[in-house]
């Protein structure tokens, strides 16, 4: 039986969501407003029947239950400081409202640590062609918070994630010497 999950990187201005049919693997990603992003995943939730619901999940990122979020440089001054301080506050209001309205709509939900940041791109995050890398489909372009959400959505599947590291292809799975190995991975085995 196939489950459907919505991974979700929620932020200040649009989420990044993505839709994941495990027995297809196929990923849809968009970018949706707050009340967009409600709709869309009752839409989605409505899609299922009754006996399906219960392979319907919705990830949201929590970046509030990180020990620290410290993002600040050494040349931030008090404005930036406040700034960064601001945005990290709406994106974590963002989240918990999420999982209240999930709540509220009685969809199944749970939210989740971001994932460690291994990747190649800006700050060590992913990039469009690692991703493409880990799902094996050609997702097109789309935003950082797009590919956290699809990122959320796959690990929570339990999909295999390749990481490209100094040469090697390694596989990190919910094999613990795995995730070990490329540091990597899954709290919530």
């Amino acid at each position: 039986m196939s489950a459907f999950y919505i991974g979700i990187d929620p932020d200040t201005d649009k989420n990044g969501v993505a839709l994941l049919d495990t027995e297809t693997r196929k990923l849809t990603i968009q970018q949706l407003s707050f009340a967009h992003t409600l709709e869309y995943i009752k839409k989605q939730y409505a899609l299922f029947t009754l006996s399906d619901k219960e392979g319907f999940k919705v990830i949201i990122e929590a970046g509030w239950m990180n020990k620290g979020n410290w993002h600040l440089q050494r040349w931030d001054g008090r404005a930036a400081s406040a700034a960064k301080g601001v945005d990290q506050g709406r994106n974590e209001q963002t989240s918990r409202l999420l999982g209240e309205m999930m709540e509220y709509y009685n969809i199944p939900y749970e939210f989740k640590r971001p994932l460690p940041k291994c990747w190649s791109g800006s700050n060590r995050k992913i990039t469009r062609e690692e991703l493409e890398d880990v799902t094996a489909q050609t997702l097109g372009r789309q935003n950082q918070e797009g590919r956290d959400a699809a990122l959320l959505a796959w690990d929570k599947a339990g999909f295999p994630i390749r990481v490209h590291v100094k040469g090697q292809n390694l596989r990190a799975t919910r094999n613990v010497k795995a995730a070990t190995k490329v540091k990597i991975f899954n709290e919530s085995v």
